[in-house]
């Protein structure tokens, strides 16, 4: 009796501190796929410190001091409209603020201050648009893609999702239209053409129903790119028969595989972080496969992504007893600085001879 009481105790906690919420459409999934009930219903584990962090992942906070607006890269930027989903994905790499209850929206001056920070340089062609998840609020979705459509210079415009799984009847006809609008080709002068395309991050042939792949056709249909985003996740989709099934069904869908990404060590995700080598291990099985069905394997740090090649070599050091991956990675301290508006590099990072950011990433467990 007193495990239970501490088993439930301890539940009690996680709710306090990340919040729980399924979709009627998730919720049907997770009592047939352990699979799927894994990504959602709350675990113990969660109270684990293994030395995780929230700040450096936290997407969407002053930059610039404009909320709403993150900038890591020459050519791109990242729009946050708001920090809500329909359900609450327990390896979220924003999980302090998504399960955490961060309420705050970009009001129209945040908008219209991130669309002239973007508009005043001429490198970013790219905007993407996430979340939270940017499909739960369609008013507000409409409010940035209307001032970011005006940008001379953006020619891609990405919104990315996951809640064409949780909740994939409210992309309609009519909003898959309402995003297609966005699409246009200047056939006279291509550079003056912007595309719209989106996201969908899946990470289980289970997630997969036939309302999920509506959703997906009725976006293809109208000529929207759908790219799948997969988070490589210990006890979910860690081997490399799991991944050939899903990436067989983006096939049959005609989702273009994009992202493979390693789950990021933020507070309460230490159970799903398996190893960075593992995951090249699963890449590896699957290599002799055609290469339109091989996503791109990345480990993401505050600086940025690393992408991860098939015979790559690790450089592990040891901080404070934890594995980590030393790695120079492709970008400049200069730029960092000059794109975040800020002065000093994260923690377990510093600048070369040369002016690389040379990161120390932390390693999951097998």
């Amino acid at each position: 009796m007193a495990d239970s009481n501490n088993f439930h105790a301890d539940l009690m906690r996680i709710q306090e501190r990340f919040r729980t919420r399924l979709t009627p459409d998730v919720a049907r999934l997770a009592k047939i796929s352990q699979s799927v009930a894994r990504q959602f219903v709350p675990d113990v584990r969660e109270l684990i410190d293994f030395g995780g962090t929230d700040a450096p992942f936290e997407e969407g906070k002053l930059n610039h001091g404009i909320y709403g607006l993150e900038r890591l890269y020459t050519d791109r930027a990242v729009i946050t409209p708001h920090f809500d989903c329909s359900a609450y994905c327990r390896y979220c790499f924003k999980k302090t603020r998504t399960l955490g209850g961060d309420g705050r929206r970009m009001t129209d001056a945040d908008v219209e201050a991130a669309a002239r920070y973007i508009q005043n340089d001429s490198r970013i062609n790219i905007v993407l648009i996430t979340g939270g998840d940017p499909l739960i609020d369609i008013p507000l979705l409409k409010k940035v893609l209307d001032r970011m459509s005006t940008i001379p210079d953006v020619r891609s415009i990405r919104i990315g999702t996951r809640n064409l799984l949780f909740q994939p009847e409210a992309l309609s006809e009519e909003v898959a239209e309402f995003l297609a609008s966005y699409n246009h080709v200047d056939f006279d002068n291509l550079l003056n053409s912007r595309s719209l395309s989106v996201a969908f991050s899946l990470n289980h042939p289970d997630e997969i129903s036939s309302n999920v792949a509506r959703a997906v056709r009725r976006l293809a249909r109208r000529g929207i790119i759908v790219r799948g985003q997969v988070t490589l996740l210990k006890g979910v989709n860690a081997e490399s028969a799991t991944l050939r099934q899903l990436y067989g069904v983006f096939a049959a869908l005609g989702i273009v595989p994009y992202y493979l990404y390693h789950c990021m060590p933020v507070t309460g995700t230490a159970h799903f972080r398996t190893t960075v080598e593992r995951g090249v291990n699963v890449l590896r099985e699957l290599a002799h496969l055609s290469g339109v069905n091989m996503p791109i394997y990345v480990y993401v740090t505050p600086v940025g992504k690393h992408r991860i090649g098939l015979s790559q070599k690790f450089d592990y050091v040891k901080i404070n007893g934890q594995n980590y991956i030393r790695a120079t990675s492709v970008y400049r301290a200069s730029d960092f600085f000059e794109f975040t508006g800020k002065s000093s590099l994260p923690p377990h990072h510093y600048i070369d001879s040369e002016g690389w950011i040379v990161s120390h990433y932390l390693d999951g467990t097998d």
